[in-house]
């Protein structure tokens, strides 16, 4: 990342923005060309409507590993896989479809039942990020071990 934000720099940006899931680790050691900002990537909506007003060239640099490439990692026991799990209360949710909102999540789908279309999330394309949890939703439950039965 900071090649890639140097490289853009040279060739003269007006902004470079950098969004992620971990901004502490571009620290003071990390050395990025001046002017560069860091934002966690809560703020990537935010951040999106800002670069649209500068003029010129802005360049935003999301730092995330692929969420296919995460569960591939987790796959073969070199990432870390979390001991957490987000699941939909059906029986709460009352489909207002906020969680997709939020988290732009492929894996909270949607579910249909006799009160309508609900939301669930796909477990085995989930990559744990927990973004989905950020809207405000009570029919969220994460569970710490719970692990997806294999089918019979």
């Amino acid at each position: 990342v900071p090649q890639i934000a140097a490289q853009v720099h040279a060739e003269g940006t007006s902004r470079i923005v950098i969004v992620t899931d971990e901004p502490e680790k571009y620290n003071a050691a990390i050395k990025l060309p001046e002017g560069v900002t860091v934002h966690h990537r809560d703020r990537l909506d935010a951040i999106q409507r800002e670069l649209r007003e500068v003029q010129g060239t802005s360049v935003l640099i999301y730092d995330q590993t692929c969420a296919t490439e995460k569960r591939r990692r987790r796959k073969r026991g070199t990432m870390v896989d979390p001991a957490r799990r987000a699941f939909i209360n059906d029986a709460v949710c009352e489909g207002c479809g906020d969680c997709s909102v939020k988290s732009n999540c492929l894996s909270v789908e949607p579910l249909e039942t006799e009160l309508g279309t609900k939301r669930k999330i796909n477990q085995s394309s989930c990559n744990k990020d927990f973004s989905c949890v950020n809207g405000f939703c009570p029919s969220f439950v994460t569970a710490e071990g719970a692990q997806v039965r294999k089918p019979e």
